[in-house]
């Protein structure tokens, strides 16, 4: 009976025909990324999205662009289910697809995202061949200060969800903020996520670290033009320079971990370990990366496996769960904890004894 039953449940074998399938799903998945982003950078979604319904006529004459592409356009967007038909000659966005597309800030947004897989991932990944054959690396820092704003800009929303949902969701963490702590961004990037920190939490104070000159550079603009200067403060610094000792209550990683150099790890957590007071709370959001080759189709670890690539020839290494716990053991923290949040990012939470 337990033999036929697990008979049942088996998927088919594979055919040549459901194969090449898989492979057709990839090839026009490419096409829409292209096509997404073309609808971003021509506004072509914003123009739908403002008139709530428009021919590609009234939307080529809205941006000044040639009717018939824009024709095709629209009806590859509705077969890519992106847009609706509202009659036989109106497009309108399908469900969801402002906020994803357009709204920028809002935490379901990938609009940036698609942008920086079109300008930067393309050509960094069309170049991977030669990077194969010597390990090569075009990190981060070197793809310029355009590449650090739409980094930036993509982690947007996602920062407004950690500063109010996800970290004071943390134990003890909302009564500090409330109290008016003091926290340590370890790679702050554009200062996004600490700016939404210091909105949320009006006697929170912020410092933060990272190596990209020109993050440092948009976040002093940044925290400059939104009046936080009083409590939000940045420094540029080496990857394993020393901080304060025992004088931030939280430290912060986002989306970091994995960018840390595998050798430079352990001496950055360490860093992190003597910044924070006795008791200091460590929160950390990033991919997990699978343990195990049976593990690397679970939906979980779709995002993890797929950053992992993304961003190879940049010199980032997506950790394993035994990996991270490894680091935050070593360099000193207790009690680390961990939740899946949103399907594919990974919070861990651990504490300075």
């Amino acid at each position: 009976m337990a033999a036929r039953r697990a008979s049942a449940t088996a998927p088919p074998p594979p055919t040549a025909e459901r194969q090449a399938s898989v492979v057709w799903g990839y090839i026009r998945g490419f096409h829409a990324t292209h096509l997404m982003a073309t609808g971003i950078e021509a506004g072509l979604f914003a123009a739908i999205d403002k008139r709530g319904a428009a021919t590609p006529t009234e939307i080529a004459a809205d941006l000044g662009l040639h009717a018939p592409y824009v024709a095709t356009w629209c009806r590859t967007a509705c077969a890519y289910e992106l847009l609706d038909a509202d009659g036989p000659e109106q497009f309108r966005l399908a469900s969801f697809m402002r906020e994803i597309l357009v709204t920028r800030g809002d935490p379901r947004h990938l609009g940036t995202y698609i942008t920086v897989m079109q300008r930067h991932g393309g050509p960094d990944m069309s170049d991977h061949a030669r990077h194969y054959r010597n390990g090569g690396v075009f990190s981060f820092q070197q793809h310029g200060r355009a590449f650090s704003d739409l980094i930036a800009d993509t982690t947007g929303g996602l920062h407004s969800y950690v500063a109010r949902k996800l970290l004071p969701g943390v134990a003890d963490v909302r009564a500090r903020l409330e109290a008016g702590c003091r926290l340590l961004d370890v790679g702050c990037g554009g200062g996004g996520l600490m700016m939404h920190i210091a909105q949320a939490w009006p006697t929170a104070r912020c410092h933060g670290v990272d190596v990209d000159g020109y993050g440092i550079a948009m976040a002093r603009e940044r925290i400059a033009a939104a009046g936080l200067s009083g409590r939000v403060s940045v420094a540029q610094t080496g990857g394993d320079s020393p901080q304060d000792q025992s004088a931030f209550d939280v430290a912060l990683m986002f989306e970091v971990l994995h960018e840390i150099p595998v050798a430079h790890r352990d001496s950055v957590l360490a860093q992190t370990f003597r910044a924070l007071k006795p008791g200091g709370i460590f929160f950390i959001l990033d991919e997990t990366y699978p343990s195990a080759n049976a593990d690397l189709r679970r939906p979980e670890y779709a995002f993890a496996i797929q950053t992992a690539y993304n961003e190879l020839t940049w010199g980032n290494v997506v950790p394993t769960r035994e990996e991270q716990d490894a680091l935050l053991t070593k360099a000193g923290f207790r009690d680390i904890g961990r939740a899946l949040v949103g399907g594919m990012f990974t919070v861990l939470t651990a504490r300075k004894p």
